[in-house]
């Protein structure tokens, strides 16, 4: 998959994007604008490696219809109080070989294989689209609190899946 920590080309540097408002929606117009097929999944807390060097974006708030990362409304470049532990991701549906690096939005860093992209599946359903979601953590399946859970978050392990 086309996946890794985001970052920004903005006054001759490469910046990474804090995930203090990061969403879906973010992920949505990086994944088009990296040409990479649709959003799947908008990691936070570093998930693709730390960054280094300057945080040019925090505050993000995308719609999801932008054409590109700067049209997004955020706190003025440069401006954060963020770290590295906070860079934002972007998984999406995309092979890797279609994107890297499109005009000034890359994504970068590699994938690590335990916890992202998450291993998902829904298990005691009629069939695989279908069922309690779990989560392989540690070499162990575990069931995922049903606490802030909603439409939204099915839509994403939904696609995930690639059950529509």
């Amino acid at each position: 998959r086309c996946a890794g920590r985001v970052e920004v080309f903005h006054a001759g540097r490469w910046g990474t994007v804090c995930d203090d408002t990061w969403d879906l929606a973010a992920a949505r117009v990086t994944c088009r604008q990296l040409r990479c097929g649709p959003a799947l999944w908008a990691p936070g807390a570093a998930q693709f490696g730390r960054g280094s060097g300057v945080i040019w974006l925090d505050g993000v708030r995308c719609d999801g219809s932008e054409a590109h990362l700067a049209q997004c409304p955020a706190h003025t470049w440069g401006h954060n109080d963020c770290y590295h532990g906070e860079d934002a991701g972007a998984v999406c549906a995309g092979e890797q070989g279609h994107a890297g690096q499109v005009g000034h939005v890359r994504q970068v860093g590699q994938v690590r294989r335990v916890g992202q992209p998450p291993h998902l599946r829904l298990a005691g359903g009629g069939h695989r689209c279908a069922g309690r979601v779990e989560l392989l953590h540690l070499g162990r399946w575990a069931g995922v609190c049903a606490h802030s859970w909603g439409p939204r978050q099915a839509r994403v392990v939904c696609r995930y899946l690639g059950c529509g």
